[in-house]
C-alpha cells in the first residue's frame, strides 16, 4: 500500500507539472489576446482622432473647390470604412480575450484540484508512514518485554 501511494504521488506531481504548463500557456495567451484588444483599440482610437481632424480641415477651408471637398470626403469614407473593420476585429478579439480567460480560469481551477488530491495523498502517505513507524516501535518494546520477562 505504501508503494502505491507513493507511485500515485509521483504520478500527481507529474500530472501538477503538466497542469502548471497548461496554466501558463493560458496565461500567455490572456496576456496576448489583451496586447491585440489595446493595439485594436489604439488604432480605433487613431482613426476617429483622423476622421475628426479631416473634417475640420474641410470645414475650415477657405478657398477649397468642389473637388478638394469631394476628394476629402471620400478619404473620410475610406477612413470610416477602416474603422468599421477594426471595430469588427475588436469585437472578435473581445470574444476571443474572454476564450481565453475562461481557459485560464478552467486551467487554474483543475491545477488547485490537483494540488488538493496531491496534498490529501501526502498526508495520507505520511499517517501510513507514521503508522508504520509506530508499530515497529511497539513491536521492539513488546519484544523487549517479552526477553526481560523470560530472563527475569
Amino acid at each position: 500500500m505504501k508503494d502505491e501511494l507513493k507511485a500515485s504521488l509521483k504520478r500527481l506531481g507529474r500530472l501538477a507539472q503538466i497542469k502548471q504548463t497548461y496554466v501558463s500557456v493560458a496565461e500567455a495567451n490572456v496576456r496576448n489576446a489583451e496586447g491585440e484588444v489595446r493595439q485594436l483599440e489604439s488604432a480605433e482610437s487613431q482613426l476617429t482622432g483622423n476622421i475628426q481632424g479631416k473634417q475640420a480641415e474641410i470645414a475650415y477651408l477657405q478657398t477649397a473647390t468642389g473637388h478638394d471637398v469631394q476628394s476629402g470626403e471620400r478619404y473620410i469614407q475610406a477612413l470610416e470604412l477602416q474603422r468599421r473593420l477594426i471595430r469588427q476585429s475588436l469585437e472578435k478579439a473581445n470574444l476571443d480575450l474572454e476564450q481565453c480567460r475562461t481557459e485560464w480560469t478552467e486551467a487554474m481551477r483543475e491545477q488547485k484540484i490537483v494540488e488538493k488530491v496531491q496534498e490529501r495523498r501526502l498526508h495520507q502517505w505520511e499517517h501510513q508512514d507514521d503508522a508504520a513507524g509506530q508499530k515497529s516501535q511497539d513491536e521492539i518494546s513488546i519484544g523487549r518485554f517479552v526477553r526481560t520477562r523470560r530472563q527475569n
